[in-house]
């Protein structure tokens, strides 16, 4: 499989690039094509994991396929599609920028007025922290609930 990093970034004036890169991305090798049931675009896995596949569209949406390995042997393993929004989109991306730096572009830029977020420390990992929040346990890899792995929140999320 062909690494993604060896390949050109799209340019940021061309229209439509998020498709062209897929298409370049999947023809490449370096990624595989997802089919999502009822979703517009071509697809792409960006991140899979036990019991988790999350795909990303031509369109910008990004959806994830929850399933269940805990069925009888020999019968069909029940796979459903769902959106990914909000905090959950943007983690799925964050996650997906270290193999696809591309996908950055996908992310929205930090306003002025956002404000570090306080349950990463402004990290975008994950922390699980005592019950009297003075010590902490920082997981890197895994992502921020609060904030989605961007390590800032606009004041609306806030």
């Amino acid at each position: 499989m062909r690494s993604p990093q060896t390949l050109s970034p799209p340019s940021s004036d061309s229209s439509g690039w998020l498709a062209t890169w897929m298409a370049e991305q999947l023809l490449s090798g370096a990624a595989r094509r997802s089919d999502p049931a009822h979703v517009q675009g071509d697809a792409m896995y960006i991140y899979g994991s036990i019991g988790v596949d999350v795909a990303l569209t031509s369109t910008g949406a990004v959806w994830v396929a929850e399933y269940d390995f805990d069925t009888v042997e020999g019968t069909a393993v029940s796979v459903k599609w769902r959106p990914a929004e909000r905090v959950e989109r943007l983690g799925y991306l964050v996650i997906a920028i270290r193999r696809f730096p591309a996908l950055r572009r996908l992310l929205p830029a930090r306003p002025a007025d956002a404000t570090s977020c306080r349950a990463c420390r402004a990290t975008g990992d994950w922390y699980v922290f005592s019950s009297d929040r003075k010590e902490s346990l920082r997981i890197r890899g895994m992502i921020c609930k609060t904030c989605g792995g961007l390590g800032w929140q606009s004041p609306a999320d806030a």
